[in-house]
């Protein structure tokens, strides 16, 4: 039987997701980080938090034909579309690549996946 995930976790993974993958993909300096060079990722990442949790569940319901015929795959791409529309939303925030958003939706979904899975 498949585990429910905590919706808690699942936000939590997200707002620390998106200045993690920042940091790995050079964006952010990390000697030297202060709050106001953070402020637009954990505002992104908080809105994507909250997106995962009320937009993403029902873009996945709608899109279930489709993700079947691509194995689940189209999920990544609800995914990359959540995060350039949360980055839209936040001033001071840019994307710098298809790239980045991947690997922080291709993150959260293997960390969500783990803390589901130990939960």
């Amino acid at each position: 039987m498949k585990r429910r995930k905590s919706p808690f976790l699942v936000f939590l993974t997200c707002v620390l997701a998106v200045p993690t993958c920042g940091v790995l993909m050079g964006e952010i300096p990390s000697e030297g980080v202060n709050f106001d060079l953070l402020r637009p990722w954990l505002a992104v990442g908080v809105l994507l938090g909250a997106a995962h949790l009320v937009i993403r569940p029902v873009l996945r319901l709608l899109s279930a034909p489709i993700g079947c015929l691509t194995l689940g795959l189209f999920g990544l791409v609800i995914d990359v579309g959540l995060i350039y529309a949360c980055a839209a939303l936040v001033d001071g925030f840019q994307i710098s690549g298809i790239l980045y958003a991947l690997l922080t939706a291709v993150m959260i979904n293997a960390i969500s996946a783990v803390v589901a899975g130990h939960s």
